[in-house]
């Protein structure tokens, strides 16, 4: 592999709060000169709005990424092979590039798609760790996620049963609920667990809502929505 090749960095920005970023980003995100960040519909860049609360960005070169919101694999093939393509026009010319990925790189990332196929192509790639969601809601709710010898499950609420979910031991996380909602209530109901369970919307950022209680929680919530179960 040509040492001419840039590298790409997977650099994780937390849930929200831009002072949740680690040092480590911080520094990869200065010194690279291209920022690569996923757009979502209605042209927002949330990580990298995460990203400029705590870095400052004038002078890089920002490149955005469509990742399509689709059940179609097809058209997710596509999309991840087209954001690869937009990065390695950039590490081919000796440019670092820093792909901003919400949470933890390592954990539901966008960033995980990118990662595979550039990796295939004979590009460098470093994965930078951060804060994940639910670490940072359990510190919002006030609560630890487990004990000694408790284990954490840790599940996307779309896709699956819940109600399975739930009846396994120890600290349950249910992630990306959104529109899943009514059915993740009923499930935790059905369950009795519904005193043991905690949320939070949008976590860090402006419009943040916590829940101590699933009472208090509408059915109408963001995708960025993490719930705990907690026994």
């Amino acid at each position: 592999m040509s040492t001419t090749y840039g590298t790409l960095y997977g650099v994780s920005v937390g849930p929200g709060d831009p002072e949740l970023l680690t040092l480590k980003a911080v520094r990869i995100i200065k010194s690279c000169p291209v920022i690569a960040t996923p757009k979502t519909a209605g042209e927002k860049t949330l990580a990298l709005d995460i990203a400029s609360g705590a870095v400052d960005l004038s002078g890089k070169e920002i490149v955005s990424l469509d990742f399509p919101m689709t059940r179609d694999h097809e058209k997710l093939r596509a999309g991840h092979r087209a954001a690869a393509d937009a990065v390695a026009a950039h590490l081919k010319a000796g440019r670092d590039v820093a792909l901003l990925n919400l949470g933890d790189v390592s954990v539901y990332s966008t960033f995980a798609y990118v990662k595979n196929l550039l990796e295939a192509d004979g590009f460098p790639v470093v994965m930078i760790p951060g804060v994940t969601s639910f670490c940072a809601v359990a510190a919002t709710l006030g609560q630890s996620l487990t004990t000694m010898h408790q284990p954490v499950h840790i599940f996307p609420a779309s896709s699956g049963p819940t109600d399975e979910a739930l009846k396994l031991n120890g600290t349950k996380v249910l992630m990306k609920t959104g529109r899943s909602m009514p059915e993740v209530r009923a499930a935790i109901e059905a369950a009795g667990l519904k005193e043991k369970t905690g949320l939070v919307q949008n976590c860090g950022l402006p419009n943040q809502q916590v829940c101590h209680n699933l009472d208090d929680a509408s059915d109408d919530i963001s995708y960025f929505t993490t719930i705990i179960v907690k026994e």
